[in-house]
């Protein structure tokens, strides 16, 4: 296919920010025709959720009446979380509050768990009891994790096996744990099936680790992927990198090779696999397989695969028509599950409810990936896509991939792209970022 050049890509970012892409117009009665102001309920401030509140900016005396509810006090964003493992981040710089959020779009936010999403009475149901009425809804929960997916792991289980894929909890165990790794330890990660958030943030990590223990002198440390696929994201690209900056200390293992995961065993952090037994690990990072958002299965949006399909020309619910639904949670056929997805997913589900409420006319939608990895400071690989509906099914229309022999200062300029991506979307949606 053919590439896409990395100013459109931007181009595109900056565009879905200031939610300038739109869609074709629902059939639906506008909302607004019935003479009162629309309300609109957002659930989850994530990136999707964030930045749909940015596309449908209209301040406090605008056409739309909008809450967001969000049971966190701010967003921690896991999707640098591996910078944080390699040394070269803060946590605190991966933290956003949402006062400028709902201040600059107009926003009234309620912090609260959602619990369910009832289309009939079209009502959002709190945790608390709360009953929030809506004439739309549109769902950015994010991603939930099967506990029973892995032989021997579990919620409590987490507790000394982290998975450090969701919550800054359980990703500080995970950070903690790692400083601890005495030199000589063994790491073992066991990457998730898919579908799942961020398809090669698990081997970023592994690179990430591996950078981290050697700068602190512990580069006698081995780190052992036992996965559950064949292939990987990116997987020539992360080969190649591992076997340059880390020779002898990352390996990465098929289940043709290892037979399996049968067991995890929490009080002696070891993994038992049908080809070999790890013991007395030093860490062990259970990465589960994922479905959407507990609110999702709640509320009858998600199919066999435990995602939520949408219609690729709105995002909107193919089970549950009255939502939309963006982000993580969202089983958009090719394009894959990251915070530049969701962002560029925002204008078309803004232009899909502004069309619903409003009246209003939007053109066909677009969307785009881009994702960053990180195989060592200085040497970032990348992934970009264009997708677009075609004859009703998502598809990806444009695509290219690092090249293995790529100049070193191609790479660098990667890792500094993706910087500032980061940081532009973070202060665009956020505002700035840090807490003590």
């Amino acid at each position: 296919m053919a590439a896409l050049s990395r100013r459109a890509f931007l181009g595109s970012v900056a565009r879905s920010l200031a939610g300038s892409t739109a869609i074709a117009p629902l059939l639906a009665v506008p909302a607004v025709a019935r003479g009162a102001r629309p309300k609109l309920v957002i659930v989850g401030a994530g990136f999707g959720g964030a930045a749909l509140a940015s596309a449908l900016a209209n301040g406090p005396e605008g056409p739309l009446d909008i809450v967001m509810v969000e049971p966190e006090p701010g967003y921690f964003a896991l999707c640098q979380s591996n910078l944080v493992l390699g040394g070269l981040k803060n946590s605190p710089a991966l933290w956003f509050t949402y006062e400028a959020l709902a201040h600059r779009t107009g926003t009234r936010l309620l912090q609260g768990r959602a619990e369910r999403i009832d289309p009939e009475s079209r009502t959002v149901r709190l945790e608390d009891g709360t009953a929030l009425p809506f004439d739309a809804a549109a769902l950015a929960p994010g991603i939930g994790l099967d506990y029973g997916s892995v032989p021997g792991w579990s919620r409590a289980a987490a507790e000394v096996l982290p998975h450090g894929w969701i919550g800054r909890a359980q990703f500080d165990l995970l950070d903690r744990q790692l400083a601890a790794v005495p030199d000589g330890g063994t790491i073992v990660i066991l990457p998730p099936p898919d579908p799942s958030r961020c398809p090669p943030a698990p081997y970023e990590r592994a690179s990430m680790m591996a950078h981290r223990l050697r700068a602190t002198g512990r580069g006698n440390c081995r780190i052992v992927l036992l996965d559950g696929k064949e292939r990987f994201a990116k997987m020539a690209l992360f080969l190649d990198g591992w076997e340059r900056y880390y020779p002898g200390m990352i390996e990465w293992l098929p289940p043709s090779i290892h037979e399996g995961i049968e067991e995890v065993d929490p009080t002696t952090r070891t993994v038992r696999a049908g080809f070999g037994i790890y013991r007395d690990c030093a860490l062990v990072n259970v990465i589960p397989a994922q479905t959407a958002g507990a609110l999702a299965m709640r509320s009858g949006i998600t199919d066999r695969s435990g995602f939520c399909p949408i219609r690729p020309d709105d995002m909107g619910s193919t089970l549950v028509p009255e939502l939309f639904v963006l982000g993580d949670a969202a089983q958009a056929g090719p394009l894959p599950k990251s915070a530049y997805a969701a962002v560029s997913q925002s204008p078309v589900v803004a232009a899909a409810l502004r069309a619903r409420l409003l009246g209003e006319a939007a053109p066909p939608p677009t969307y785009a990936s881009l994702c960053w990895s990180l195989l060592a400071p200085g040497d970032s690989v990348s992934t970009e896509g264009s997708y677009a509906a075609v004859n009703g099914v998502l598809k990806e229309v444009e695509s290219s991939v690092s090249d293995l022999r790529e100049p070193r200062e191609k790479r660098a300029a990667n890792e500094r792209e993706g910087e500032a991506w980061f940081k532009s979307a973070g202060k665009r949606l956020f505002g700035s970022s840090g807490r003590p």
